[in-house]
């Protein structure tokens, strides 16, 4: 038989020999069983609590092309530590022909299945006893007054210095300190984050050691954070406060890439009074904390207003008066487009933070953006084919709802129901035998109360025809109208709909013109780029 060996180690502290190691034990498990090595797969330094590993996936791929048929590793936690991945997977592979051996499991037996599970289910709670175990450290570390691990911009890690402690970085602390007085003397977070990056300052994260970065400068979030103790205006150590178990990480069940944050209960923070890692004096961050109030006034009055508290703390200081804002997307950093003056969107990561945050310096005139996307949804809806279909589903409703049984058809369907009643009961409780004829005679009194039943008394074809044209009219009238409507009402609450009805809209800067994508490809826009970068309509030959 054809076998296929599977290595993997977890974390990047463990050597990279251990691949070559377990291949190798691999080989020789392989070699008692009589199987043939023909290929060899691994991953290094990733969790089996995840099916994103490559190896993983590519051992997969080849198992379905039927490459090998056996797979080979030293235990099945190289393979799983996750049974919502290892029972689908076995029982795939079952399907494929494809056995799995390992000095724990071997599927050729009958007791593989049972064994399986335990393994599985041990190998999961071994990963999680770890995380537990790891926490309950950080945590003494933290109720001694020691580091907890973790990064912030102005401090060096207690690893890199020679107390032992985390030290400020001067260097670091005097931006920092720059920071909250251009944020107190009115700057917005977009413009002080312009000027860093046009003074060519390293962004928060730039030289820790990290497997992907998705910004290469500043941006206005590294100063913003989530409004809960997050983000350089807001972290509570440049105030000489430390806090230590404010929030958790809580991995996915099925996948332990994925995880989501959540705020513990304020009783189980951890919190010191720490002045020698106080960078920013006292006046200075009470001036700070005013505007951040007022920053937070501002967007509970837009979820007074109906808009979701996620969506108010999109839309800028005021409330956004623009149906695409939020909308659009950048195409080159992925960024959403926002008001960049009176009348133009642009991408917001070049706003925030100059062409360091993204190059894409293209700006894209809004009313005839708005105008054109609206355009197309106003054809869209008044497409022959969508009317008859709104015609179509209209006669339904009405007869759905006014549908009931005729009220001469009652007393024989009361009188029905109560015959079949008394025949089953009589069947079930033995006193009378279940013969064909009894049977056939239940089963034609049934079909009698369904006919019945289904014989409904609507009102005439007539008065339904006669609502339908109307109805036509009233949304061609209503769609037609589409911009004054929108114009005088909750434009916040409209942008909504409309993300429903086409989700986000791609914005692709070419060097003639502007085009627009929508998610759902219900839109499609081009516009021409005219001098300075703005961008005006050009025909869209009926659609957008």
């Amino acid at each position: 038989m054809k076998a296929a060996l599977y290595a993997r180690y977890s974390t990047e502290r463990q050597s990279a020999g251990s691949i070559e190691d377990q291949h190798r034990v691999c080989a020789r498990l392989a070699e008692r069983h009589g199987f043939n090595v023909v290929e060899r797969f691994s991953d290094a330094a990733i969790s089996g609590g995840t099916a994103e590993r490559r190896g993983y996936q590519a051992l997969l791929a080849a198992a379905r092309r039927h490459e090998f048929d056996v797979i080979v590793a030293e235990d099945t936690s190289r393979l799983w530590r996750n049974m919502a991945e290892q029972a689908p997977r076995l029982a795939e592979l079952a399907d494929l022909g494809i056995l799995v051996v390992t000095h724990d499991l071997d599927t050729r037996t009958e007791s593989a299945g049972m064994l399986g599970a335990v393994l599985g289910a041990s190998s999961e709670a071994f990963r999680r006893e770890i995380g537990r175990r790891t926490r309950r450290g950080l945590e003494g570390r933290a109720r001694q007054g020691k580091t907890a691990g973790g990064h912030s911009f102005g401090y060096r890690a207690a690893k890199d210095g020679n107390t032992g402690q985390v030290e400020i970085d001067e260097a670091e602390a005097e931006i920092v300190r720059g920071i909250y007085r251009r944020y107190a003397d009115g700057a917005s977070p977009r413009r002080i984050c312009e000027e860093l990056n046009r003074d060519h300052i390293p962004a928060p994260g730039s030289s820790w050691a990290r497997t992907e970065r998705r910004q290469k400068g500043w941006v206005a979030s590294a100063l913003n954070g989530d409004g809960k103790a997050t983000g350089i205006l807001r972290n509570p150590t440049y105030r000489g406060r430390v806090i230590w178990n404010r929030t958790r990480w809580v991995r996915s069940a099925a996948n332990s890439h994925k995880r989501r944050c959540v705020e513990n209960p304020r009783s189980e923070w951890i919190v010191r009074s720490e002045e020698r890692l106080r960078i920013v004096p006292q006046a200075l961050c009470e001036r700070v904390s005013v505007r951040l109030c007022e920053r937070a006034h501002d967007v509970g009055e837009r979820v007074k207003r109906g808009l979701s508290r996620v969506g108010a703390k999109r839309t800028g200081r005021a409330p956004s008066k623009h149906l695409l804002s939020g909308l659009l997307k950048c195409s080159e950093c992925g960024a959403g487009y926002q008001i960049g003056g009176a009348m133009h969107y642009a991408c917001s990561s070049y706003l925030n933070g100059g062409p360091s945050g993204c190059s894409n310096s293209a700006r894209l005139h809004r009313e005839r953006a708005e105008e054109g996307v609206l355009d197309g949804v106003r054809r869209q809806f008044l497409d022959p084919a969508v009317l008859e279909e709104a015609k179509r589903r209209a006669r339904a409703l009405i007869r759905a709802r006014t549908a009931k049984p005729a009220q001469s058809h009652l007393p024989r369907m009361k009188e029905l129901q109560a015959q079949i009643e008394n025949l089953a009961d009589a069947i079930a409780q033995g006193a009378l035998r279940a013969s064909p004829a009894l049977a056939a005679k239940l089963g034609s009194a049934e079909e009698e109360l369904e006919r019945l039943g289904s014989q409904p008394s609507t009102p005439p074809a007539a008065d339904i025809e006669r609502l339908i044209p109307r109805l036509a009219e009233e949304i061609e009238k209503a769609v037609r109208e589409l911009p004054k409507t929108l114009a005088a009402g909750n434009v916040d609450l409209a942008r909504q709909e409309l993300k429903g009805l086409v989700g986000s809209i791609q914005v692709v800067a070419k060097p003639t013109e502007m085009l627009l994508y929508s998610e759902t490809g219900f839109v499609q826009v081009a516009l021409k780029r005219a001098v300075g970068g703005m961008a005006s309509i050009n025909g869209s030959g009926g659609r957008i």
